[in-house]
């Protein structure tokens, strides 16, 4: 068994707990592990110094069997690592957005609520990840999350 040791924030390490428990086992049927082995699979490699963010102060615990290696094939660099975290990081407030602005288009109710449950459901500490500072990142990206859920769904919206 080969283990990778991601760093990941508080509130990404609290998310895959919830989701994935204490470790993972990458497999071939989920979107997890196919996003893993997506970065890890061997191309041509380019190396880049990569500095992880004083946030990233959990390790989150993948294990990567080595039947699955090998019939992959894989590269575990300092990058793919990142680039894994960064993924994580960007899909978990993609999904966190877009159930908040849903939530508000079809039920009624407030993004905070919403946001507020689903931290709450994935146990992230307010010391973790603060509501003001997700709200802050909502707003910014909100205009662009509503636009690609408006192109998608366009008859579901009473844009």
């Amino acid at each position: 068994m080969i283990t990778i040791e991601l760093p990941v924030p508080a509130y990404i390490y609290s998310y895959l707990h919830t989701m994935y428990g204490p470790n993972y086992e990458v497999k071939t049927t989920d979107n997890f592990g196919i996003m893993i082995l997506g970065i890890l699979e061997k191309k041509s490699i380019q190396y880049h110094s990569v500095s992880f963010n004083k946030r990233n102060t959990k390790k989150y615990v993948i294990n990567l069997s080595i039947s699955v290696f090998e019939k992959h094939g894989c590269y575990i660099t300092e990058q793919h690592v990142y680039r894994i975290s960064k993924l994580l990081d960007y899909n978990f407030r993609y999904n966190l957005f877009t159930y908040a602005i849903v939530n508000k288009e079809f039920f009624s109710i407030e993004y905070k609520r919403t946001i507020n449950a689903l931290l709450k459901f994935y146990n992230i500490e307010e010391s973790e990840l603060q509501y003001s500072t997700i709200r802050k990142d909502f707003n910014r990206k909100k205009k662009e999350i509503e636009k690609k859920i408006v192109k998608d769904n366009f008859y579901f919206f009473k844009k």
